[in-house]
């Protein structure tokens, strides 16, 4: 039988003097190194069994074949109406969880100002099994009350999906004001504390690790953001009296894949593994250890100028986050960059889930790439590089303070400027952006604007905030307006690798 040592002397001969490691071995963005081959010596043996603690293999023993996961959509146009259209037609469509952008302003998201204009949104969505989650915005606890107050005032018991608070990273992100924190953090704990007494299903707190990504940090600090984001809402749920257990349900996290399979499947489990060895450090039963994941497809690799290519990227993300075990998957639209809001766009986003179940039927099958060498090897890599780069974020003080004190936003530059270098090298390449370049494709035309409601006649939400005022400000229509922002750190700007590259494609047209 031919050895390890047999296939090397192979390969060192056709290699012809070149060196093994720059010819054969790469590397990802977090330094951790792949291939060329990976046998049974490399795999680590501690994935453990499915539903398992620490639930490397997916955090069910088993799975629904007929919802393995929840095929989400996201809504963002401005118009209420226009938005629960375009949800009745997706619900119909196959998917079966709503991920709602709300916006007063009606820039970012729906021009939602009222719990009536929530009510518009969600007109005909049976909400007992249609779980909703809100995206992360400074306005979160408004937003967060009518939502609540409408599940209350409907009866539901079996309410699902995330409220969406996320003061920490709003903060970072947007650039606030960090002495704003600790009351934000009190409203957030405020839900959280109902939600655990009424609502086990809703998610309060969501660690938006995606901004790491989407900012083009490595993967490794994506999970090391999520393990010390997490940390700091579990804290903050303790000390407001919930149990350990409570803490840990409480909390979700949303994470975005790009088109590299093998590393989006070792990503999420390996940032199971991450959470789980905490979670059991702060004395929480093995069950409410496990990690309750959204993924949604990477933004920063969608194409402006190529941008049917851009299905080939999200199917191979959708693929990745399918079999690595996530709870909520959402896939942008082939759209997304030029901002055209196609229907058709997102019914081929939905399909491609409806595919991947129902004729890849990648569900029917728990942790499909568990037992592949190379990406047994992968996640035990990436599970180390994420908890070395947490512990450095904790040596920093902890996540807050390594924001305030400019690491963060340091390491994140860093790491951005040396992906971008590695696509102008020709070192990483990006399938119609940086190669196989089609000029003259035909781009999608933009749908006309949709008006923006405006704002009714009614009283603000208070000022104070406490949790029974905000859900009775909520059914009593009070309203919710823009509220300015503080420069946002261009650190944690979102980053589309493609732009620089189409820029300068268009100027040379000029």
């Amino acid at each position: 039988m031919a050895s390890q040592t047999d296939w090397r002397d192979l390969a060192d001969k056709a290699l012809r003097g070149a060196d093994f490691d720059d010819t054969l071995v790469r590397r990802t963005a977090s330094g951790i190194a792949r291939g060329p081959l990976r046998t049974a010596a490399d795999d680590p043996q501690n994935a453990g069994t499915p539903g398992a603690f620490p639930f490397v293999r997916g955090i069910n023993a088993r799975i629904d074949p007929h919802r393995p996961w929840h095929i989400t959509q996201s809504f963002s146009m401005a118009d209420p109406a226009t938005a629960n259209a375009a949800i009745l037609d997706d619900l119909d469509g196959g998917v079966s969880a709503l991920l709602l952008y709300l916006d007063p302003a009606g820039k970012n998201g729906i021009a939602v100002h009222t719990r009536q204009d929530l009510q518009t949104v969600l007109a005909g969505v049976d909400l007992s099994i249609v779980p909703v989650l809100l995206q992360a915005r400074p306005l979160n606890a408004a937003y967060a009350a009518m939502l609540v107050s409408l599940w209350q005032d409907m009866g539901l018991e079996h309410a699902s999906g995330g409220l969406g608070f996320s003061p920490v990273g709003q903060t970072i992100r947007h650039g606030m004001d960090f002495d704003l924190l600790p009351e934000k953090l009190n409203r957030t704990a405020a839900f959280a504390r109902w939600a655990a007494d009424h609502a086990p299903n809703v998610a309060t707190a969501i660690i938006t690790s995606s901004l790491i990504h989407e900012a083009g940090g490595s993967d490794a600090l994506e999970l090391a953001f999520a393990a010390a984001g997490g940390i700091s809402y579990f804290k903050v749920f303790r000390e407001y009296g919930l149990s350990p257990d409570e803490a840990a349900n409480a909390i979700m996290f949303s994470l975005s894949l790009d088109a590299d399979v093998p590393l989006g499947i070792a990503k999420l489990r390996a940032a199971r593994r991450v959470w789980a060895r905490l979670m059991s450090a702060c004395e929480v039963s093995e069950p409410a250890s496990a990690m309750n994941i959204h993924v949604g497809t990477s933004k920063r690799m969608m194409s402006r100028l190529a941008p049917y290519t851009n299905v080939l990227r999200t199917s191979t993300a959708a693929f990745a986050a399918a079999s690595g075990g996530a709870q909520f998957i959402s896939v942008e639209p082939y759209d997304l960059a030029l901002g055209t809001n196609k229907a058709k766009a997102r019914r081929i986003a939905r399909n491609i889930q409806i595919i991947l179940h129902e004729e890849v039927q990648v569900g029917r099958v728990i942790d499909p790439a568990g037992g592949a060498y190379a990406i047994e090897k992968l996640t035990d890599d990436l599970a180390e590089a994420a908890w070395a780069a947490f512990q450095e974020i904790e040596r920093q003080g902890g996540l807050i303070k390594a924001a305030q004190s400019g690491w963060l936003a340091k390491t994140v530059t860093a790491q951005r400027e040396a992906r971008l270098a590695d696509i102008k090298s020709g070192k990483i390449t990006i399938v119609g952006v940086t190669d196989f370049v089609e000029e003259g494709e035909r781009l999608p035309t933009p749908l006309p604007p949709t008006p923006v409601p405006t704002a009714p006649n009614v009283p603000d939400f208070p000022e104070d905030f406490t949790l029974d005022g905000y859900l009775q400000a909520a059914r009593d229509g009070a309203k919710l307006l823009p509220m300015g922002q503080s420069d946002p750190n261009p650190a944690f700007a979102p980053t589309n690798f493609c732009t620089p590259f189409e820029d300068a494609r268009e100027g040379e047209r000029k």
